[in-house]
């Protein structure tokens, strides 16, 4: 009994990173894993998008081939799936940080020291298989270093230097996306570049149905068009054109702002958690931004891809 109560009360400690446990500091280190939380899983679920869209750079390439003849760059396939597959992994830690922080609000469950400590063994393992992405910045070393040590104190159930491991490993999780940051924007660029090309040759070839582009007028009223694909007007398809580059930047905008805005929410974290490490206390409890963006872009990855 002892060593339970000792770990409920390490387990804030873990989210304190150190710091004296009064009253205020304790709901200073429930406020910061609430937003910890949803943090992680918003940027969980921006690398899988991201590791989407890298996945359907791929297939537009073979798509390419099929319908154009453009031949296939197996090494360009190879370098797209590393890519992907690294991006999942940080994917992975991201969410393990948001099991890892939900476990901290849940202190009055019997198992909280258990999950508390496979959570952190979770995220130490895979920050240490974290590496580079092709053509960017090298993944910070401290990430590695941060998750052997984490898995190690996890392991050991050594609490107190689990919570001291957590400062560094937020500050190298933030360091890691604003290094990064650069790539990202550029698979999504790329991506959507090579998504017009193969748009716009399709529209001069008169293989796109235009019928998309009537649905405004017809939707409301239950019709659809019937424009046989040989008889497009000509203004139709310039319209197609339009429609492909126009769209085509609302995306990279959205992408770039829900980027943005990821990058100062893990930067404002990690700035919190270092306050409530040094200091003890954190001067603000509410969530200082929002995430809107990011939730918005990720699901209209998702949902397109579906």
């Amino acid at each position: 009994m002892w060593r339970q109560r000792r770990w409920l009360t390490w387990a804030v400690v873990l989210v304190l990173l150190g710091s004296t446990l009064s009253c205020k500091t304790s709901e200073d280190a429930r406020a910061l894993a609430a937003q910890m939380t949803t943090t992680a899983k918003h940027l969980g679920d921006y690398y899988e998008a991201l590791s989407q869209i890298v996945d359907n750079h791929a297939k537009l390439e073979r798509l390419q081939k099929a319908t154009l003849g453009v031949p296939v760059d197996a090494q360009d396939q190879a370098q797209l799936q590393n890519i992907a597959y690294e991006l999942e992994k940080r994917a992975a830690a991201a969410h393990s940080l948001a099991e890892l922080a939900q476990s901290f609000t849940e202190l009055s469950s019997s198992s909280a020291p258990a999950d508390v400590s496979q959570a952190a063994a979770n995220l130490g393992t895979e920050l240490s298989t974290i590496q580079q992405l092709p053509n960017a910045s090298a993944a910070p070393a401290v990430l590695q270093n941060a998750g052997k040590i984490l898995t190690q104190y996890a392991q050991e159930r050594d609490e107190r230097n689990m919570a001291k491991s957590m400062d560094p490993t937020l500050a190298a999780l933030s360091q890691l996306f604003t290094e990064e940051k650069p790539a990202y924007d550029s698979i999504h660029r790329t991506y959507i570049a090579l998504a017009q090309s193969l748009a716009l040759d399709l529209v001069n070839h008169n293989q796109v149905d235009p019928g998309s582009l009537m649905e405004p007028a017809l939707q409301p009223f239950g019709l659809a068009s019937r424009i046989p694909s040989e008889q497009v007007p000509q203004g139709l398809q310039d319209y197609a054109r339009e429609q492909i580059k126009t769209e085509g930047q609302a995306q990279i905008a959205a992408h770039s702002k829900a980027s943005d805005m990821m990058e100062k929410a893990l930067q404002e974290i990690s700035k919190r958690a270092h306050q409530l490490a040094t200091e003890g206390h954190m001067p603000a409890r509410g969530m200082p931004f929002s995430l809107s963006d990011v939730e918005s872009w990720t699901k209209q990855i998702v949902g397109k891809s579906a």
